[in-house]
């Protein structure tokens, strides 16, 4: 029995189909929007989507609101270019059906939130809201291959971004005219940055090892040199702390990859021969660690500030305190959706100090979601990272899409680390950049790695146009 599948156009083909369907904006508009049956309509939203998703990495490092709502609108488009079965098939897969299963309680969560305002839970449940674009774009991924084009434009974005971080650390005209709320960060907020570029410096680091492989001298320099800016960047510049803590995980990952023997111990210790060097050359980092030690004497003392500067360290000490007073009363289900900043508030009221402090974050991402969801929502968490760092397994193997998994490792991996300081999950650009980084990663492994899909009908009729295929079963990667 024939298997029969839509068929995919060369991009010739397209354009002549195009050409010959195109009659006025009447014509264009029913091919786009026309069914899946019909030939070329499917393909060029496809290409409509992929052109819209490398748009959305460019505006995704500048602008929040752009991006939530380019976000949405491309679900809704890959939502009609797909049909509903194959949206369903991809649940059986744990790393959506987990997510899925995040964001069904976050919904059902609200429910027993009692005496929590609506507005609160509405808030709380749109951090988690996210998720509801993983499956779709994960699913669009295993039908199109321009992820390179989505990365570029990103790497691009963030290098205007990086150019313009240093120029408002350099003038001070231009740190009041972009209105900068720290040194060298002319948009959004250090954290945010940090995160982008660890993470970019990080896959140039093992992008420039693969050209050295591959002996291609002028990419392996290029990388280098683009990774060397963006740490300068964070050495010199600008840098959360709690980059002190995943930087060394992602770069212990890059060793793993590609250092074995005597060489990893090489590469370590010129990674600590450089990290001390920064250290010693850079007032940015000196004064980044020694805050550290200030604050741990702050949360002993109940102390805001330490010469002028808010005590992160401190505050957290204390969310984290009051946190695990939280879980202990509601261990299994929790207190509901958006019980946070109500729990913090009762607990706040006749307090001074860091322990009159109001948030609906307490800075761990186990903590937020063991306050509203309990024992229950920490399980589907650690399950949902678990399914996500097997979905990138291959990442070590030296297979053609090896380096590819081992970029989706590296963000979950990233991820899941800084969320021991952080509710990096619920975080806007945290959040989006995991989600990103599954859903196009992983998508795309899938399309690599399934077994080719043939109408065995038409191979049997047209020997001389498609060739000898693959054999079904074989795998690319």
């Amino acid at each position: 029995m024939a298997v029969t599948v839509p068929e995919t156009i060369s991009p010739a083909s397209r354009k002549g189909l195009f050409i010959n369907r195109w009659n006025g904006w009447p014509n264009l508009v029913r091919l786009i929007t026309g069914t899946g049956n019909e030939p070329g309509a499917r393909d060029l939203r496809i290409g409509m989507i992929d052109a819209s998703i490398v748009a959305l990495a460019l505006v995704f490092p500048w602008s929040t609101t752009a991006t939530a709502a380019l976000g949405f609108l491309i679900c809704l488009a890959i939502a009609s270019t797909y049909s509903a079965q194959e949206m369903i098939a991809q649940l059986k897969r744990p790393a959506l059906a987990l997510p899925a299963m995040l964001l069904a309680l976050a919904a059902v969560g609200a429910a027993w939130a009692h005496g929590i305002p609506w507005a609160d839970r509405l808030h709380a449940f749109g951090k988690v809201s996210k998720f509801i674009c993983l499956l779709p774009l994960f699913l669009h991924y295993q039908h199109t291959h321009r992820v390179k084009l989505v990365f570029t434009a990103y790497v691009v974005s963030n290098l205007l971004l990086l150019a313009l971080s240093f120029l408002v650390f350099l003038s001070p005209d231009i740190y009041s005219v972009v209105g900068a709320k720290a040194p060298g960060v002319p948009l959004k907020n250090y954290i945010d940055q940090t995160q982008a570029f660890a993470f970019i410096a990080v896959v140039f680091v093992a992008l420039a090892v693969e050209a050295v492989r591959q002996r291609q001298r002028g990419q392996a320099i290029l990388f280098a040199a683009l990774s060397v800016v963006f740490f300068a960047n964070l050495a010199f510049v600008n840098i959360a702390r709690t980059a002190f803590i995943y930087l060394p995980a992602m770069l212990a990952l890059v060793i793993i990859r590609y250092a074995r023997g005597w060489y990893s111990l090489a590469i370590i210790t010129a990674i600590a021969m450089l990290a001390a060097g920064a250290w010693a050359m850079s007032p940015n980092l000196q004064v980044k660690i020694a805050r550290l030690l200030g604050e741990v004497d702050a949360f002993q003392t109940n102390t805001m500030f330490v010469n002028g500067t808010e005590t992160g360290g401190a505050e957290r000490l204390e969310f984290w305190r009051k946190s695990i007073g939280f879980i202990r009363s509601a261990p299994i289900l929790g207190h509901g959706t958006g019980s946070t900043k109500e729990l913090f508030e009762s607990e706040a009221a006749g307090q001074t100090g860091i322990m009159a402090k109001v948030v609906d974050n307490p800075h761990n991402q186990t903590l937020a979601v063991a306050i509203q969801w309990g024992i229950v929502g920490c399980l589907v968490l650690y399950a949902m990272w678990g399914a996500h760092l097997l979905l990138f397994r291959g990442a070590f193997s030296r297979q053609q899409c090896g380096v590819l998994a081992w970029i989706g490792l590296v963000a979950v991996a990233q991820n899941i680390v800084s969320s021991l300081l952080n509710s990096h999950l619920f975080d806007f650009y945290q959040g989006w950049l995991y989600l990103f980084a599954v859903a196009i990663v992983g998508g795309q492994l899938q399309r690599l790695q399934a077994p080719p899909r043939v109408d065995a009908d038409r191979i049997a009729h047209e020997p001389s146009r498609r060739g000898n295929p693959r054999p079904a079963g074989s795998r690319p990667c």
